[in-house]
């Protein structure tokens, strides 16, 4: 889960303070830079997404899950389940980098851009003792089988995201592992009636990073791009550009 950070109103050319940025505005930048000039330069904000409510509440009963198999220093059902060679991994900051409005934060001096990302955990290889990136996403889907693929082109954002957090972390001194996990829970499709309850079934779907040294470059490429003063055109990708770009035309015709 990731949420954007209060303090990111927008930035200004020349000022000496730190911007920062979530991994969400990094990712609207790649998709639309129309929009991240308007939402990181001039603080024009596009909507904001429905909240996800209950997977919020997934997302912390898993952390409980994890939080007791880490106090006892073991693996959870789930890993031992699906054979990975993992346990929780502890450390002091944790509580912090999974906090939405504090997370984990890495200054990048050449750029003056602070990058925060709120991970929901971490685990480390028995045998190697390197650290890798967990998600967790809930969802319900009749394709879950072939989620498990994990190959379809609107998953490029959750793998941005784990890459990113994958940079963060390695800057602030930890051996991270290029495997992350995604731990995916999915409401069963062949439940039929509520009862007071929802079933689900789960996987963990692990993704190996071939680099993550793209979030460098992105940085300085979006230091230099808020420094002008030159808004970019629409995006014939982005749905919000497409919208405006219609409502507009309406108008014109009024």
């Amino acid at each position: 889960m990731d949420k954007d950070f209060p303090w990111s109103i927008k930035y200004y050319p020349g000022s000496k303070d730190p911007f920062i940025i979530s991994r969400s505005k990094i990712d609207l930048y790649l998709r639309c830079k129309r929009c991240a000039y308007l939402d990181m330069r001039l603080g024009i904000k596009g909507p904001k997404p429905f909240p996800y409510n209950l997977n919020s509440r997934i997302d912390t009963l898993l952390k409980n899950d994890f939080d007791e198999a880490r106090n006892k220093n073991e693996k959870t059902k789930y890993q031992k389940e699906a054979k990975i060679n993992c346990i929780p991994y502890s450390h002091a900051e944790l509580n912090i980098w999974r906090e939405p409005f504090k997370a984990a934060r890495f200054h990048h001096k050449e750029t003056n851009i602070i990058v925060a990302g709120s991970v929901d955990d971490l685990w480390q290889d028995i045998d190697t003792k390197q650290i890798s990136v967990v998600d967790y996403k809930s969802t319900f889907t009749d394709k879950f089988d072939k989620l498990k693929k994990f190959d379809a082109p609107y998953l490029i954002n959750y793998k941005r995201q784990v890459e990113i957090y994958q940079w963060i972390l390695s800057n602030l001194g930890l051996d991270i592992s290029l495997t992350s996990y995604f731990l995916y829970v999915n409401a069963k499709i062949d439940q039929k009636t509520f009862d007071d309850k929802l079933d689900f079934e789960w996987t963990i779907i692990p993704y190996k990073s071939k680099d993550y040294s793209w979030v460098s470059k992105t940085i300085i490429e979006i230091k230099n791009f808020l420094e002008t003063n030159n808004i970019p055109s629409s995006s014939n990708d982005c749905d919000l550009c497409k919208y405006m770009s219609k409502f507009f035309d309406f108008i014109k015709k009024k």
